[in-house]
């Protein structure tokens, strides 16, 4: 680190800013609202006013990144709820704020550059280090949600920088002199980013990200075929580019059957002959036509409800009608835990779980196997039970694959009624609840969220021309500067465009941050990003 710090000029006061910032953005919230300050207050001691402001009038691009801020305030003119539409506001600050900053700043050089894409690099990779030791029960901390492995910064977002730095370190193994400490050792460099992008992968199977790795998965899919298709390309490289998307294909494919098939077995049951009366001589009740299973067992059989409420009471201080540590309904809980086993809802059911299998069903554990899944299987299990849930009409509050569906539905209704000019900067929020009361939605008001589609929010929020006019706010600073745009650039890129399909992903500070500044780093100094070969 020593080393590194030595190339870092002291007196550049707005280069230690953007260091600061890019090292908090996996790290701490905190110090990235500081490094705002930093640059700021770099900006300001700069003086040269008159000067800044010339240069942001002459920088096209600057102006076109700074014009979403505007269509926010544009969309105050039609709004009602000042209150939200002020905090909204607020949140999305950076969007005008980086572009001016960075846009009347001294351009950065390749070198400075390439320093804060390592620091991107290894801040991610320090903190999905720290992530693992919770996993893995170093800090003492008891998990009952993968999602709490992240205490820094949100899972999602640091799935998305995860992949972000998957770029990073593929640029590093392509041009080695440009990592920025100045070895001698190409081949460790290359080596090093290796074995970070295998663990950052690896990481975000532990943190089973399903974004994350549809993101990766999709983004080495796209690479192999711009390979193939790209015009430059020889005869064998599109052969091998083929072969491996083939193999690469095929080999996903099993892989997901090979997690699925377990999930897809069911028992054969005779539902002509199974019992009427439990041990103890209560009435079971039998929902034939309920098709929800765990482990191949049917939930809707064999259940006597009487029974499992008084038997779960006298073993658990949780009471059969309250909400287990996951806020899930407990006799839910409990009824597939005991599915999961193959035992009966009742009496002789529960007699027959441990005591380690009462507290498991306490902390929301709904399947005995769990425990035992590796991140892949716990995320395919996850995903299967979403869907047999939403299939069979269950409610899909807490799931979060599920509950977009209603998201999506709410906001689709939005958009049919507010074709033209949407609703307004803070009226997004009420005319969510509003529908989700007028369509009577089955989610609990807890979970009754905004649309998770950046692009449906900005459709239901200003309408077809603020859709359109987000577009051009996405691709035209590319096209200005197509041909000088950093390598790392089409990752990040790729990355965001594809995040906000399922999050609302400027709709939260850490999120506009991620976003406006990798897009201001790469797209306001492309003076010196003309070239990109091997030295």
């Amino acid at each position: 680190m020593k080393k590194i710090l030595t190339y870092i000029p002291s007196s550049d006061l707005y280069f230690f800013g953007l260091i600061l910032f890019a090292a908090s953005l996996p790290l701490s919230k905190f110090t990235m609202s500081l490094a705002q300050f930093v640059i700021a207050g770099n900006w300001l001691l700069e003086m040269n006013f008159r000067q800044k402001f010339r240069m942001l009038g002459q920088n096209k691009t600057a102006l076109m990144l700074m014009s979403l801020y505007f269509l926010h305030l544009a969309g105050l003119i039609y709004t009602t709820d000042f209150t939200f539409a002020l905090n909204d506001l607020r949140t999305k600050l950076p969007l005008l704020l980086f572009p001016f900053l960075m846009a009347t700043s001294k351009p950065l050089s390749q070198k400075q550059i390439n320093y804060i894409l390592f620091f991107v690099y290894a801040a991610t990779i320090v903190s999905s280090l720290i992530s693992l030791c919770i996993f893995l029960g170093f800090t003492g901390k008891e998990i009952t949600d993968i999602r709490q492995i992240s205490p820094l910064i949100s899972h999602i977002r640091l799935a998305l920088l995860v992949c972000v730095s998957v770029g990073i370190a593929c640029y590093f193994y392509v041009f080695p002199k440009h990592f920025p400490m100045q070895l001698n050792y190409q081949k460790s460099m290359q080596f090093l980013a290796v074995i970070s992008i295998v663990w950052l992968i690896v990481f975000l199977i532990i943190l089973e990200s399903l974004t994350g790795m549809l993101l990766i998965l999709s983004g080495i899919i796209c690479f192999a075929f711009y390979q193939i298709f790209r015009v430059s390309s020889t005869y064998s490289t599109r052969i091998k580019f083929g072969l491996f998307v083939m193999l690469f294909s095929g080999g996903s494919y099993l892989a997901l059957d090979y997690l699925m098939k377990p999930f897809q077995i069911k028992e054969q049951v005779q539902y002509e002959t199974l019992p009427q009366k439990t041990a103890q001589g209560n009435k079971y009740t039998h929902h034939i036509d309920e098709k929800f299973t765990e482990n191949g067992h049917y939930y809707g059989i064999f259940q006597c409800e009487e029974e499992l409420r008084s038997a779960w009471n006298k073993r658990s201080k949780l009471s059969y009608d309250a909400t287990d540590n996951k806020q899930q309904a407990l006799n839910f809980t409990l009824m597939r835990y005991l599915t999961s086993h193959g035992l009966t809802k009742d009496a002789e059911g529960v007699a027959q779980l441990s005591e380690t299998d009462i507290k498991l069903i306490e902390q929301g554990i709904t399947n005995y196997k769990i425990p035992f899944m590796n991140p892949l299987e716990s995320r395919a299990y996850q995903v299967y039970c979403e869907y047999q849930s939403y299939r069979d009409g269950y409610n899909a509050s807490g799931h979060s694959l599920t509950m977009r569906l209603h998201y999506w539905q709410a906001a689709s209704l939005i958009i049919k009624e507010n074709f033209l000019f949407g609703v307004g900067t803070g009226d997004t929020e009420l005319a969510f609840q509003q529908k989700y009361n007028d369509i009577n939605s089955p989610l609990n008001k807890e979970w009754r969220h905004r649309a998770h589609n950046q692009y449906l929010t900005i459709m239901l929020t200003f309408g077809l021309p603020g859709i359109l006019f987000f577009l051009a706010w996405l691709f035209v600073p590319c096209l200005i500067n197509r041909k000088t745009l950093h390598p790392v650039y089409y990752a990040f890129m790729f990355v965001f465009l594809i995040s906000m399909l399922t999050e609302d992903t400027l709709e939260t500070q850490a999120g506009v941050s991620f976003a406006v500044f990798f897009s201001c780093l790469f797209l306001l100094n492309t003076a010196s990003n003309n070239h990109y070969k091997p030295d």
